[in-house]
Parts: structure tokens; sequence; C-alpha cells
């Protein structure tokens, strides 16, 4: 399996896992899903150097992705790098592919300086086993999200 920058051509396969991952999520799959927003989103992610968007890619089969930014905290102007999202396909999750996106991103993140590294889990898909992953790979726990 190779980890690589996501590119033009890989949005479709993109995309879909978004909307997968959109329709799995029990928080997410109340919400609309706009395929030319996430769409516009995807390409400018692969293209701007301010975003970091990867594929695990296993023989041409998109096993997962990740995507992240890295930008000026609201209060600050000390730069934070944070993700957007990341999702392994249902059948490929407890393998490599995880924690390998995240391990690229984080690479690519302290290439660029930031004062911190900031990555969540808001889908409500697999809350502990994604924080395990985090723990293991050396992130350190800062907080809760809560929903009303």
């Amino acid at each position: 399996m190779q980890i690589r920058p996501a590119t033009i051509e890989d949005l479709p396969a993109l995309l879909e896992l978004g909307r997968r991952m959109h329709q799995e999520s029990p928080r997410f799959n109340r919400l609309s899903f706009n395929d030319e927003k996430v769409r516009n989103l995807l390409m400018m992610a692969t293209v701007s150097p301010n975003y970091c968007m990867l594929v695990a890619d296993n023989d041409g089969e998109m096993v997962g992705g990740f995507a992240g930014f890295i930008a000026a905290h609201w209060f600050s102007d000390d730069l934070v790098a944070s993700d957007l999202a990341l999702f392994v396909q249902p059948g490929r999750r407890g393998g490599l592919a995880g924690a390998r996106l995240v391990k690229e991103f984080i690479a690519w993140a302290k290439e660029r300086g930031p004062k911190q590294i900031n990555l969540g889990i808001s889908t409500g898909v697999s809350v502990e086993e994604t924080a395990q992953l985090y723990s293991a790979i050396g992130l350190k726990q800062f907080g809760y999200l809560f929903e009303v």
C-alpha cells in the first residue's frame, strides 16, 4: 500500500469516500451532502500548498484518504495544522492505512513549522478505536466534542 498526495485524477474516488463517510456517520448523515461543494474543496486541497490531501492506494484501489490544512490560528499569527477528514474503508480499518495517513500528515505539517498539530474525531464512528490509534502514534488528548 502506498500513501501519496492526491491528484486531480483521484477526485471521483475521493468524492465517493466523502459520500461514504457522510452516510456512515450518525452525526454527519443528518446534514445534506453537497457534491459540488465537496468536489471544489477536494480540488483546492489537491493544489493548494496550505492543504494536505493524501490517499492510501493499494494497487489502484483507494483504501482511504486524509485531508488537512495549515493556517494561522484565529486569535494568533502562529500556524496550526488541523485535519478536515480521515476515512478508511470499513473493510480496511484496523490495518496500517489510517496510521500511515496520519503519520504522513504529521510529517507534512512539521515541515511547515506549526506551533500545534490538531486532529479530532467528530464522525461518531469508531471513536475509541481512532482515539487509541492517535494515542499510539503519540498524540495527546486535550478536549472533548459535545453536541445538542
